[in-house]
């Protein structure tokens, strides 16, 4: 038997896969029985003793346990930055960069919606620094817990040790789901699919393909755009993993592409590219520090939100304001040539809200009209994307795609600058090339 998530409920599905989505229980505040709210969550056959325990318990009880889940992966997240960031874990350090964490858009997006690619994060960034091979192991069999995010995990391929623990985290992984269910690996497949159709171009997905579709790119067009993408990504992602030997550059590198390579990614999926974006920011050389703070203050930026809720762009500003104070902070760095980067993209965010005000971005539930009366008799994935239909969230939009494209372009700059920085001399001031 599934579970899955709708709203404030847990919703106990008769078909394991969500297709007998009427069998709900919809008793707690906050949730309307009169309007269809069903909001599927799709997760590998492993997971499924995880969330049956939590559907078991009381929903105070088990939404306790659940934020302390997050609390403690974001301090994880916070010393896993420390750490590949070179710095001490002194009070100093570990608040400012909590704080950090707090102004990174996806970090407070996936604590607010209570999603799974907090702990995910976590467990990759464990087992990037963990340095005993069972650990590795373990954290990096959590991380597939969620598999497009565990796509980060590619650049351990570059190094034998590294690629073992991965080859025996997937190994593992995919007893546990056979332990689970042998059919429900290949119905886990088909449910991926199923779903990813069913909000391929929807306005809050943040791929390529998504983003050409809301420039106005016909489908096809838009999935030739995407895999356009993936392919230069890879291609760029192989150079850097047979010219570079820097273990920290590829991780940064394997993060920062995840969007590029993944059909399905959403704002709060960009929780992996923060550590690597703090740790490469409080290590890399001066002269390329405007380059990487405006990465990683694209990255950090709620695009998607400010779209949604205009009404917030201030608190979108000062939580963007904090992550690159904080940083700055931390690196004793805090000058006009080191400023000047930053405020470019503050004001972006102060005119984005601006605009948005006259192209604002449909919420689910609260903007969906009635979805068709058929709804009740379809499967999870079709009756997902009807509701976005009704939502509005198929529509075409460049402002949209626009802000969407803010958030690609921070994770592109981000692996175009570890690039450049593995080019050159760890200790150097200068951008100039090391001689091949």
């Amino acid at each position: 038997m599934a579970y899955y998530s709708a709203g404030a409920t847990w919703m106990h599905g008769g078909d394991p896969y969500g297709t007998d989505i009427w069998q709900t229980e919809r008793t707690l505040p906050g949730v309307s029985p009169k309007r269809y709210e069903f909001l599927p969550f799709v997760g590998p056959p492993a997971t499924l003793p995880l969330w049956a325990a939590f559907a078991r318990l009381p929903y105070p009880t088990a939404a306790m346990v659940w934020r302390a889940v997050l609390w403690l992966s974001i301090m994880v997240m916070v010393c896993g930055a420390l750490q590949l960031g070179g710095l001490p874990r002194s009070p100093f350090n570990v608040v400012a960069l909590a704080l950090a964490a707090l102004g990174f858009g996806a970090v407070t997006n996936a604590f607010a919606l209570g999603q799974i690619a907090l702990p995910v994060a976590a467990a990759i960034v464990v087992a990037y620094a963990a340095t005993r091979f069972g650990g590795k192991v373990l954290a990096a069999t959590a991380a597939f817990a969620q598999p497009n995010l565990a796509l980060s995990l590619a650049g351990e391929f570059r190094h034998k040790r590294t690629a073992l623990t991965v080859i025996a985290a997937v190994a593992l992984f995919a007893l546990l789901c056979a332990g689970i269910s042998v059919n429900g690996v290949f119905a886990y497949a088909l449910v991926l699919l199923a779903h990813g159709a069913a909000e391929q171009f929807s306005a809050i997905q943040l791929t390529p393909a998504a983003i050409a579709y809301g420039f106005g790119a016909h489908a096809g067009t838009a999935i030739a755009i995407g895999g356009l993408a993936a392919i230069a990504a890879t291609l760029f992602w192989l150079r850097a993993m047979v010219k570079c030997d820097d273990r920290p550059t590829l991780f940064v590198i394997s993060c920062a592409f995840v969007p590029f390579g993944s059909a399905f990614f959403h704002q709060h999926d960009l929780v992996i590219v923060f550590v690597p974006a703090v740790a490469f920011a409080l290590r890399t050389p001066a002269a390329s520090l405007p380059l990487v703070m405006t990465a990683a203050l694209l990255c950090a930026t709620n695009w998607v939100g400010l779209a949604q809720n205009p009404e917030a762009t201030v608190q979108t500003f000062l939580l963007t304001v904090t992550f690159g104070m904080a940083l700055l902070a931390l690196r004793g760095d805090i000058g006009y040539r080191t400023l000047a980067a930053p405020v470019i993209v503050w004001l972006l965010i102060v005119a984005a809200g601006i605009f948005a005000r006259t192209h604002l971005m449909p919420v689910w539930p609260d903007a969906m009209a009635s979805p068709p009366p058929d709804v009740a008799g379809v499967t999870a994935a079709a009756a997902w994307h009807a509701e976005q239909v009704a939502t509005g969230l198929f529509a075409r939009d460049a402002f949209w795609a626009l802000l969407r494209c803010a958030s690609l372009a921070g994770c592109a700059l981000l692996a175009y600058a570890a690039w450049i920085s593995s080019k050159c001399p760890v200790d150097s001031r200068t951008s100039s090339a090391v001689p091949d």
